[in-house]
Protein backbone atom coordinates (compact mmCIF):
# COMPACT_ATOMS: atom_id res chain seq x y z
CA UNK A 1 0.00 0.00 0.00
CA UNK A 2 1.47 3.48 -0.87
CA UNK A 3 2.04 5.82 1.86
CA UNK A 4 -0.57 8.17 0.68
CA UNK A 5 -3.05 5.47 0.37
CA UNK A 6 -2.23 4.64 3.95
CA UNK A 7 -2.24 8.50 5.08
CA UNK A 8 -5.74 8.61 3.89
CA UNK A 9 -7.05 5.78 5.34
CA UNK A 10 -5.80 6.57 8.38
CA UNK A 11 -7.45 9.70 8.12
CA UNK A 12 -10.45 8.16 7.00
CA UNK A 13 -10.74 6.17 9.91
CA UNK A 14 -9.72 8.82 12.25
CA UNK A 15 -12.82 10.90 11.23
CA UNK A 16 -14.68 8.35 11.90
CA UNK A 17 -13.53 7.34 15.73
CA UNK A 18 -12.44 4.16 14.47
CA UNK A 19 -8.85 4.76 15.11
CA UNK A 20 -7.80 7.40 17.91
CA UNK A 21 -4.49 9.38 17.48
CA UNK A 22 -2.75 11.15 20.38
CA UNK A 23 -0.35 13.60 19.20
CA UNK A 24 1.19 14.64 22.21
CA UNK A 25 3.21 17.89 21.84
CA UNK A 26 7.06 17.26 22.19
CA UNK A 27 8.11 19.20 25.54
CA UNK A 28 10.18 22.18 24.60
CA UNK A 29 11.96 22.25 27.59
CA UNK A 30 15.19 20.52 29.21
CA UNK A 31 14.95 17.29 30.71
CA UNK A 32 17.91 17.60 33.14
CA UNK A 33 16.85 20.54 34.75
CA UNK A 34 13.51 19.21 35.08
CA UNK A 35 14.81 16.31 36.98
CA UNK A 36 15.84 19.10 39.77
CA UNK A 37 12.58 20.50 39.93
CA UNK A 38 10.98 16.73 40.22
CA UNK A 39 13.35 15.31 42.67
CA UNK A 40 12.64 18.46 44.79
CA UNK A 41 8.84 18.43 44.42
CA UNK A 42 7.55 14.93 43.25
CA UNK A 43 9.77 12.28 43.69
CA UNK A 44 8.03 12.01 47.46
CA UNK A 45 5.01 10.45 46.23
CA UNK A 46 6.00 9.97 42.64
CA UNK A 47 9.08 7.87 43.65
CA UNK A 48 12.25 8.23 42.40
CA UNK A 49 11.72 6.88 38.82
CA UNK A 50 8.28 8.35 38.35
CA UNK A 51 6.31 4.83 38.77
CA UNK A 52 4.22 6.46 41.89
CA UNK A 53 6.08 3.77 44.15
CA UNK A 54 7.73 6.35 46.83
CA UNK A 55 7.43 5.11 50.31
CA UNK A 56 4.48 7.53 50.78
CA UNK A 57 2.59 6.65 48.02
CA UNK A 58 2.14 3.15 50.45
CA UNK A 59 0.02 5.67 52.54
CA UNK A 60 -1.84 7.35 49.94
CA UNK A 61 -5.33 6.64 48.16
CA UNK A 62 -5.64 6.16 45.59
CA UNK A 63 -1.99 5.69 44.76
CA UNK A 64 0.34 8.31 42.95
CA UNK A 65 0.38 8.13 38.96
CA UNK A 66 2.79 6.33 37.27
CA UNK A 67 4.24 9.20 35.27
CA UNK A 68 6.44 6.51 32.89
CA UNK A 69 2.63 4.51 32.19
CA UNK A 70 1.32 4.50 28.73
CA UNK A 71 -1.68 6.28 30.66
CA UNK A 72 0.71 9.27 31.46
CA UNK A 73 2.91 9.59 28.48
CA UNK A 74 -0.01 9.92 25.85
CA UNK A 75 -1.43 13.05 27.61
CA UNK A 76 -0.55 15.97 25.88
CA UNK A 77 1.87 18.82 27.32
CA UNK A 78 -1.64 20.90 27.89
CA UNK A 79 -3.05 18.31 29.92
CA UNK A 80 0.05 17.93 32.07
CA UNK A 81 0.22 21.32 32.64
CA UNK A 82 -3.31 21.76 33.92
CA UNK A 83 -2.88 18.56 36.12
CA UNK A 84 0.19 20.04 37.62
CA UNK A 85 -1.41 23.30 37.98
CA UNK A 86 -4.77 22.72 39.07
CA UNK A 87 -3.90 18.79 41.03
CA UNK A 88 -6.54 16.33 40.64
CA UNK A 89 -9.15 16.68 43.14
CA UNK A 90 -10.29 12.86 45.17
CA UNK A 91 -6.10 12.37 45.18
CA UNK A 92 -3.58 13.87 46.85
CA UNK A 93 -1.92 15.38 44.20
CA UNK A 94 -2.47 19.54 44.96
CA UNK A 95 -2.14 22.46 42.72
CA UNK A 96 1.21 23.80 42.21
CA UNK A 97 -0.35 27.14 40.58
CA UNK A 98 2.11 29.45 41.01
CA UNK A 99 4.85 27.51 42.04
CA UNK A 100 7.10 27.31 39.13
CA UNK A 101 7.35 29.91 36.33
CA UNK A 102 6.75 28.67 32.63
CA UNK A 103 10.27 27.26 31.78
CA UNK A 104 9.98 25.44 34.89
CA UNK A 105 6.94 23.71 33.96
CA UNK A 106 8.35 23.21 30.07
CA UNK A 107 11.61 22.03 31.99
CA UNK A 108 9.23 19.44 34.54
CA UNK A 109 6.82 18.07 31.40
CA UNK A 110 10.23 17.55 29.50
CA UNK A 111 11.27 15.36 32.03
CA UNK A 112 8.22 13.52 32.98
CA UNK A 113 8.46 12.30 29.02
CA UNK A 114 11.92 11.31 29.58
CA UNK A 115 10.39 8.89 31.64
CA UNK A 116 8.87 6.65 29.29
CA UNK A 117 9.29 2.71 29.79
Amino acid sequence: MSSLRAGSLLAVLVAFGLVQVVLAASSKGNPEAGRTIYLESCQSCHGPTGKGDSDMAAYLTPKPANLAAKTTQTKTDAQLRKIILEGRPGTAMSSYDGAFEEKQLDDLIAYIRSLKP
